[in-house]
Parts: C-alpha cells; sequence; structure tokens
C-alpha cells in the first residue's frame, strides 16, 4: 500500500497535480510534441496614458505620454500563441524595462524553451534557481510576464480558459474599484464624481496629514455613496500617522488604509496598527507567501493586498492568498495600471476569490488604449472571460508598432 501511495505521489508531483488539479487534466488534453514551446519574444512597449496618475512615491504616468510595458509572446510547435505582460513602474519597484526585458531574454526564456507550458511548476523552480529571491525578490515582474504567457498558451492547447487552473470561477463577474491620483482635494472630487458607476475609490494620500484629511472629506461629500480604501503608498512616517488616524477618525466610508509607512519598516506597521481601529492591508512590504505568514506572526496588520506581478505570477499570488486566509487575513485584489493582457490574467484568478472589495484593477481608467479585443467591460464591471487561455484577442500589430528599442 505504503508503494503504491508513493508511486501515486511521484506521479501526481510530476503530472503537476499537486498544484492544480486542473492544470493537471488539461495536461492530459495536450498532444506532447506539438505543444513543446519553441519561440519566446519578450517586447518592450510604450502604452500611452489618458490621464496623469501620481501615488505616494511620485507619477506612475502622465496624460498623452506613454508606459514602459514588456509583452511575452509564447508559441508552440503546432502554432498556438500565449501572451503575458508586466508593467515597469521603478518607483514602486525596483525592476525596469531594460531589466525585465534583459532577465527574460537571457535568463527566464532558454529555462522554457522545449519544454510542456503545463511545466509549471518546473518553471518556478527553475527560475527561482536562476534567479534566486534573496537581497531582492528575484525578479518577480518578469517571471509573472513569463509565468503568465506560458500559462495562456497551456489554456489555449487545452481549450480551457485560465480561472479554471485555479479551480474555476465563483463569480462571472468582477466590479472594478478605481484611484484617484494625488492632486488638491478639488480636482480629486471631480475626479470621484465623473464616475457615477464606480461604487469603490482607491483614494491617494501624499503623507501630509492635514491635506489628506482634507482630500477625503472632499471626495466623500461629492461621492457618500462610495467606499474609500486609502492608499499612502509608504508614504507616512509612523510619528505623523497618529495626526492623521485622529482626522478621520469616524470617517464610515473609509474601510481601510493600505501600506501607510516604507515597506522595510514593520514595526512602524505594527505601531500603526495598535494604535486604530481601521485595517492595515499591507502591500509594498508583503510580495509573497513569506511575507503575509510574516505579517501574520508578527501581528502588524489585518489585510493582504493581492498582486500578480509582484508575487512572480499567478500561482504565487495564488498561494499568497491561501495563506493569508490560513492566517486569518482578509484579501483585497489590486494591479499596477495593466493593460488589457495582465487585467484579463488578474482577473481571471480574482473570479476565484471572494474579495473584501472590489479590486483595484485601473487600467481601464487610466490606458488610452488596452492593447486587446473582446475583454467585455461595462461601467467598471468586466465579465469574465471563458474562452481558452486568456480568453481575449491581443492586439499584436499595435504592440509591434509601438515598440520601445532595447
Amino acid at each position: 500500500m505504503r508503494t503504491e501511495r508513493r508511486t501515486f505521489l511521484k506521479s501526481a508531483l510530476l503530472s503537476g497535480a499537486a498544484l492544480s488539479p486542473g492544470l493537471a487534466m488539461a495536461q492530459q488534453k495536450a498532444p506532447e510534441k506539438g505543444s513543446m514551446i519553441k519561440k519566446i519574444e519578450v517586447l518592450p512597449t510604450s502604452v500611452e496614458f489618458k490621464h496623469t496618475f501620481v501615488i505616494g512615491r511620485g507619477q506612475v504616468g502622465a496624460a498623452g505620454q506613454g508606459g514602459r510595458y514588456a509583452y511575452v509572446r509564447v508559441e508552440s510547435a503546432d502554432g498556438h500563441v500565449g501572451w503575458g505582460e508586466t508593467n515597469t513602474i521603478p518607483s514602486w519597484s525596483y525592476e525596469t524595462l531594460e531589466s525585465v526585458t534583459s532577465t527574460i531574454r537571457n535568463y527566464l526564456a532558454p529555462i522554457c524553451m522545449d519544454r510542456s507550458p503545463f511545466e509549471q511548476t518546473y518553471f518556478q523552480k527553475q527560475f527561482d534557481e536562476r534567479l534566486t529571491p534573496a537581497v531582492s525578490q528575484g525578479f518577480p515582474f518578469a517571471k509573472s510576464a513569463v509565468i503568465g504567457a506560458t500559462l495562456d498558451l497551456a489554456g489555449q492547447i487545452a481549450g480551457i480558459p485560465m480561472h479554471r487552473f485555479f479551480g474555476g470561477k465563483i463569480h462571472d463577474k468582477i466590479e472594478l474599484c478605481y484611484a484617484l491620483s494625488i492632486d488638491t482635494p478639488k480636482v480629486m472630487a471631480e475626479a470621484a464624481a465623473s464616475f457615477p458607476f464606480v461604487k469603490c475609490y482607491k483614494l491617494k494620500v501624499a503623507g501630509d496629514p492635514i491635506v489628506d484629511y482634507q482630500r477625503i472629506k472632499a471626495v466623500t461629500e461629492a461621492r457618500p455613496d462610495v467606499d474609500i480604501w486609502l492608499d499612502a503608498n509608504q508614504s507616512y512616517r509612523p510619528i505623523y500617522m497618529e495626526t492623521f488616524l485622529k482626522k478621520i477618525e469616524g470617517m464610515t466610508q473609509v474601510k481601510c488604509l493600505e501600506q501607510p509607512v516604507k515597506s522595510t519598516d514593520w514595526f512602524g506597521l505594527k505601531r500603526v496598527r495598535d494604535k486604530t481601529p481601521l485595517p492595515i492591508a499591507l502591500d509594498e512590504g508583503c510580495f509573497n507567501s513569506y511575507d503575509v505568514a510574516r505579517l501574520a506572526r508578527m501581528e502588524a496588520g489585518d489585510l493582504v493586498v493581492l498582486k500578480v506581478a509582484k508575487a512572480a505570477g499567478l500561482w504565487g499570488c495564488q498561494r499568497s492568498a491561501i495563506v493569508a486566509e490560513a492566517n486569518g487575513l482578509g484579501l483585497l485584489g489590486s494591479g499596477l495600471t495593466e493593460s488589457g493582457v495582465a487585467l484579463a490574467a488578474a482577473i481571471h484568478l480574482y473570479s476565484t476569490m471572494d474579495l473584501l472589495l472590489p479590486p483595484e484593477l485601473n487600467g481601464p481608467e487610466f490606458l488610452a488604449d488596452l492593447m486587446v479585443e473582446g475583454l467585455k467591460i461595462d461601467g467598471c464591471t468586466v465579465t469574465v472571460p471563458d474562452g481558452p487561455g486568456l480568453g481575449i484577442k491581443v492586439n499584436e500589430a499595435k504592440i509591434r508598432a509601438q515598440a520601445i528599442k532595447i
């Protein structure tokens, strides 16, 4: 009996069943030779912003100017194609468009070549062997784009939507949270009023207790019907947080406060949490499931902000969610102003979860073009795609036309 069980476990691990029953079943449908990855491209691309976006760490994008995105195109021997994407915001995380491009081309792509896209556990293990997540997080944005592309390819080959790899969707539609870029209280209130269909805003604050209070007050007066998710993006020093927390005390529309202090200041974070009944969420200080476990052990926060890119891909993001829930922490979903490829991937994953607030995936709000077709968005509500893989069509011609030479 022991021998039979050991044989079964070995078979399950090698097939990917230990990672995901959906992935294992899909792999059984795939023709082995035809599914092998034969071509991988990374396409650095400029994607235009239609509105300026400023957070506590500085400007993310400027109206009329291009953001710096990396798309990954993976092709199998039989001609199926998968797509992945990451945005690069060096003021938020250390990965630049140049580093993502070279990392994928020189380190990650060779690992995937001539392998099946269903070998997801192998990819993750080898990625971490090649680019160790020590000192830094190990280039998670680059890894995320490749994992997303190979998973899309696997879904295309097997003919199943991406959410099936993660247990299947429990929501057919996902309502989005939009972000309110840092500006004067009047301008932020006007921005909030300009999207009447939005029911939750992530309101960016900048580290000044008085002005930030005025921003929140102006927005809540303009939109008394919305939930407010505050995000400081590390802009506060712990000593100034007490003044800010006293100012916003009793503002019932405010549901949580995200990353109030520097990502490395875990003791400052705990100090903030101890001084307020407002739920504290961790983002920049919580990249992976190990960070989630540390957060729970230190009792330094109440909520975990999930982001696919920072977790080195969809599997890492799912692991963070599992560890968070096992430790009694709530889940919030977010993104990094990605276009339609990464937006669709996040929608697939978040459709399998119960998030406490609408996920902040603000590409539709800030970008002039999502670079995809077939993604159904009504107001701020996205229909979860049910086609193979991502379930959308990528505008490859436009991505190539807006390429950045690196």
